[in-house]
C-alpha cells in the first residue's frame, strides 16, 4: 500500500460555530514537510509516494496538539476538528468528515500538553549553517542518523556519524562518531568517539573517547579516554585515562590514570595514578600514587606513594615518599629525601660529644625505618688557639626497637670540617655509627655508641685544622685514595643526650 501524492484537508475548531482555523501548523513527521492553514482553514500537504503511512502533526495556539496517522492509496479530503485547550481537559475527541475515502485507515492521537515537543527523525542532514540545510528551521527538533555540516550544523541529536568542517551543535545525545574541525557542542550525552581540532563541550555523560586539540569541557561524567592539547575540565567525575598538555581538572570522585604536562587538580577523592610535569593537587584523598616533577600535595590520605623532585605533602601516606622535602602526618612506608618530617614519626634532638668535636648538635627526623640527620659540630678549645674548628653535615639512619626502653641506632653521616670561616678544599669527616638509645623518661634518653671514622683530605693542602687536641686516637689506616687524596681511619665513640 502506497500513499498518493497529496493529503488535502480543512481544519476547524470544535465549538458551536465550527469556525475554520487559520495559521495552524501542519507537518508530516517523517519527511518534516510542513504548511500553514490559510484564512479559511484550508491546507494541502505534499507527501512522499514511497511512504506506506504518514504521521500528520497539527498544532495551534490555545488548541490541543493532535497527531493523525493515515494509510491509503487515494487522495484524502478530510475535515478535521480540534478542541480548544481547557485547564481540566484530559481527553479529546476529534470529529472527522471523510468526503472521499475508498480504502485505508486513519488513527488519531491527542496530547493534553500545550507544549508538546515533537521529535523528528531523518536519515541524513546536510547543512551550510545552523538552520540553513536540508532540515531547515526544524533542525533543532530532528535527530539524524548521519549529519554533514560545512560551516556549522545544528540538530536535536545524531545516532551514527556527524562530520563538521567547523562546528557541530546537538541539543541532546550523540552516538558513535562526531568530528568537528573546530569544535563540538553537545547538550547531553556522547556515546562513542568525539574529536575536535580545538574544543569539545558536553552537558552530559561521555562514554568512550574524547579528543581535542586544545580543551575538553564536560558538565557530566566521563567514562573512557580523554585527551587534550591544553586541558581537560570535568565538573563531575572522570573515570579512565586523562591526558592533557597542561592540566586535568576534576571536581568529583574519579578513578583511573591522569597524565598532565603541568598539573592534575582533583577536588574530590581519586582512585588511581597521577603523573604531572609540575605538581599534583588532591583536595581529599587518593588511593593510588602521585608522580610529579616538582610537587605532590594531598590534603588527606594517599593509598600509594608520592614521587617528586622537590616537595611531597599528605596527611596520611600508605606507601613511601621520594622527594627533596617530604612532609606527612603519618607514613607507613619510608620517606626518602634530603629532609623528611612525619608528625607521628621519629624526631630526636641530640646533644653529644666525640673524640673530635666536644659539642655536637644533631636533629633526626623521619620514621624509625629511615630518618635524616642534620648535624653541626664545634671545638670550643679552638678559640684559645686563635682558630675556629667547626663542621656541618648530613646523614641517614635507622632505629630498631630492642625493648620498650632501648633502641638500636645505625647511622651513616658525612661532615665538612672547616678552619675559621670555611675550608675551600676537600675536608670530609665520614662516620659509621652503631649505638644505643636508652630511654630514661618521656621524651628524654641517653645515647652512646662506637664510630668508624674516615677523614678524607687533599694531600697537597697543608692548612687543615688540627682535629685532635686532648685525645689522640690510633690511626690504623692512612692511604692515598685516587689522585692526590688521603684517607685516615680510626675508631671512636660518641655519647649524648636526646630529647623528644
Amino acid at each position: 500500500m502506497k500513499l498518493q501524492q497529496h493529503f488535502v484537508s480543512y481544519l476547524e475548531g470544535v465549538d458551536k460555530t465550527h469556525n475554520r482555523l487559520s495559521e495552524a501548523h501542519i507537518f508530516e513527521k517523517n519527511t518534516i514537510t510542513s504548511v500553514l492553514t490559510d484564512e479559511y482553514g484550508f491546507y494541502q500537504l505534499p507527501l512522499d509516494k514511497k511512504q506506506s503511512a504518514a504521521v500528520i502533526s497539527i498544532r495551534k495556539k490555545n488548541y490541543k496538539d493532535t497527531l493523525v496517522t493515515i494509510s491509503t492509496e487515494k487522495d484524502l479530503f478530510l475535515t478535521i476538528a480540534i478542541s480548544h485547550l481547557q485547564k481540566d481537559s484530559l481527553k479529546q475527541v476529534v470529529p472527522v468528515k471523510i468526503d472521499s475515502l475508498k480504502q485505508g485507515s486513519i488513527e488519531f492521537e491527542n496530547s493534553n500538553s500545550q507544549n508538546y515537543n515533537d521529535t523528528l527523525y531523518r536519515d541524513i542532514q546536510v547543512s551550510i549553517l545552523p538552520f540553513v540545510g536540508t532540515n531547515g528551521w526544524k533542525s533543532g527538533k530532528t535527530i539524524n542518523d548521519y549529519s554533514i555540516n560545512f560551516f556549522g550544523g545544528y540538530s536535536r541529536g545524531t545516532r551514527q556519524i556527524e562530520l563538521g568542517f567547523f562546528v557541530n551543535a546537538d541539543r541532546n545525545d550523540v552516538s558513535w562518531l562526531q568530528i568537528g574541525g573546530i569544535g563540538n557542542l553537545v547538550g547531553r550525552d556522547v556515546y562513542g568517539i568525539q574529536a575536535a581540532g580545538i574544543f569539545n563541550v558536553t552537558g552530559g555523560e561521555v562514554k568512550a573517547a574524547q579528543l581535542s586539540g586544545l580543551t575538553n569541557v564536560n558538565l557530566g561524567e566521563v567514562r573512557g579516554v580523554q585527551a587534550a592539547g591544553i586541558a581537560n575540565v570535568n565538573l563531575k567525575s572522570a573515570d579512565g585515562v586523562l591526558v592533557a598538555g597542561i592540566a586535568n581538572v576534576i571536581l568529583e570522585s574519579s578513578k583511573g590514570i591522569q597524565v598532565a604536562g603541568l598539573t592534575n587538580l582533583q577536588l574530590s577523592d581519586y582512585n588511581g595514578t597521577q603523573v604531572a610535569g609540575l605538581f599534583n593537587l588532591n583536595r581529599v584523598f587518593i588511593k593510588g600514587s602521585q608522580v610529579a616533577g616538582l610537587a605532590n600535595i594531598a590534603t588527606d590520605y594517599v593509598g600509594g606513594s608520592q614521587v617528586t623532585a622537590l616537595f611531597n605533602y599528605a596527611r596520611n601516606v600508605k606507601g613511601f615518599q621520594v622527594g627533596l622535602v617530604n612532609v606527612a602526618d603519618s607514613l607507613s612506608g619510608i620517606p626518602i629525601g634530603l629532609v623528611s618530617f612525619v608528625k607521628k614519626g621519629y624526631h630526636k634532638l641530640d646533644i653529644s660529644a666525640d673524640e673530635v668535636f666536644y659539642s655536637n648538635l644533631s636533629f633526626r627526623t623521619g620514621v624509625r625505618k629511615f630518618y635524616n640527620i642534620i648535624h653541626v659540630g664545634f671545638k670550643p678549645g679552638s678559640l684559645l688557639l686563635a682558630e675556629t674548628v667547626w663542621s656541618f653535615g648530613y646523614g641517614i639512619g635507622t632505629a630498631r626497637k630492642i625493648t620498650k626502653w632501648l633502641d638500636l641506632n645505625i647511622d651513616l653521616s658525612s661532615d665538612h670540617v672547616n678552619k675559621n670561616a670555611f675550608t675551600n678544599r676537600l675536608s670530609l669527616l665520614n662516620k659509621a655509627y652503631v649505638g644505643f638509645d636508652a630511654k630514661l623518661a618521656r621524651n628524654f634518653s641517653i645515647a652512646f655508641g662506637v664510630t668508624l671514622n674516615g677523614y678524607l683530605t687533599n694531600s697537597s693542602y697543608a692548612n687543615y685544622p688540627n682535629l685532635f687536641t686532648d685525645y689522640h686516637p690510633t690511626i690504623f689506616s692512612s692511604q692515598e685514595v685516587g689522585k692526590d687524596n688521603n684517607l685516615k681511619m680510626w675508631w671512636g665513640a660518641r655519647v649524648g643526650l636526646r630529647f623528644f
